[in-house]
């Protein structure tokens, strides 16, 4: 599943590939073609997934709407701004082999597996450090019929949104601009700042790393939208069991369940080695040509910095409580 043209590859595997009717065509000596998708543009379909998100969410929450009712509300949003602004940039990636490849169901079930393992074991590991934590990661619970649209929107399409902008434009930009490792390390990171609860990116980067790095051996965007709609689905559906069993009591404060240290180290092994054993079995496979890598598209463009900005002030409106516990953060 190369994305190597012909007229790239080495001189013995090239003749493979030629026409033995005809002479080789003559090397071209026009300028590098700059990548279909471009660092910039990765930077911005993140930030309108971000923003978007958010404050759609957060306006639909503050006038009386259900959480999932809210959630479509912002997902909508995402494409209708997406859809207005950015119709280059999806054509581009409606080109781009990664769309257009099935997922490898042995490399999303392992991959979800493995993100699963070491995402639980090291939220456990800061929880053994600092309990205090757990009041940052986030309630999705609902009620009635919206449990329904909530398991929807938050198990289904919000991952395929969140995968379009990181993995799909975010990272493949990324990756002409800097390469396929700077590329999933970057994209991870941004990914799992952009949830701000402290404790949840704890749990968000591990997913992150095996989202990029099953992307990039298997070609396929489709293989981390399977992972991500998995553990999303799985996340809500548990809640909505919970609170249809009407479990209440799970929902209070659970910062005074002591976890031992032990426990906290063993975790923090197993964790570490999950993301060992993934990171060395999901090696890229596929990225653009390094010939190809146009050094005119900068890393740190207006739409990255503004990321890296938004999600920095995610973490901090999501750390606020635990901080300033004098200030009322009810409207935030």
């Amino acid at each position: 599943m190369s994305e190597l043209p012909p007229t790239k590859l080495p001189h013995a595997a090239a003749e493979l590939f030629a026409d033995s009717q005809s002479p080789a065509p003559p090397v071209s000596q026009s300028p590098i073609t700059p990548p279909p998708i471009t660092a910039a543009e990765g930077g911005w379909a993140a930030i309108i997934v971000l923003v978007t998100q958010n404050a759609v969410s957060a306006i639909a929450l503050a006038r009386g709407l259900p959480l999932g009712t809210a959630l479509l509300l912002s997902f909508l949003g995402v494409v209708l701004i997406f859809s207005l602004t950015m119709r280059r940039t999806a054509l581009a990636l409606l080109h781009d082999p990664r769309w257009r490849t099935r997922p490898r169901v042995g490399v999303v079930l392992g991959s979800f597996a493995l993100a699963f393992v070491a995402s639980r074991a090291l939220l456990l590991f800061v929880l053994s450090l600092w309990p205090a934590g757990a009041q940052t990661v986030p309630e999705f619970l609902s009620k009635g019929t919206d449990v329904w649209v909530l398991l929807l929107v938050a198990g289904f399409l919000i991952p395929v949104a969140e995968e379009v902008a990181f993995r799909g434009l975010l990272m493949r930009g990324f990756e002409w601009a800097r390469g396929p490792l700077f590329a999933a390390l970057l994209s991870s990171l941004l990914f799992g700042l952009a949830h701000g609860a402290p404790a949840q990116v704890i749990a968000i980067l591990p997913l992150a790393w095996f989202l990029a790095r099953s992307v990039q051996y298997s070609g396929s965007l489709w293989t981390s939208i399977s992972i991500h709609v998995l553990n999303n689905s799985l996340a809500v559906g548990l809640s909505a069991f919970l609170q249809g069993k009407d479990l209440s009591a799970l929902g209070g404060d659970i910062t005074g369940v002591k976890i031992p240290l032990s426990l906290g180290l063993a975790s923090l092994l197993i964790g570490v080695a999950a993301l060992v054993i993934g990171t060395l079995w999901l090696t890229p496979r596929t990225s653009p040509v390094p010939e190809a890598r146009s050094p005119q598209w900068p890393v740190w463009t207006l739409s990255t910095v503004l990321l890296g900005v938004l999600v920095l002030a995610a973490v901090a409106l999501s750390s606020a409580p635990l901080f300033l516990k004098g200030m009322d953060f009810k409207g935030l």
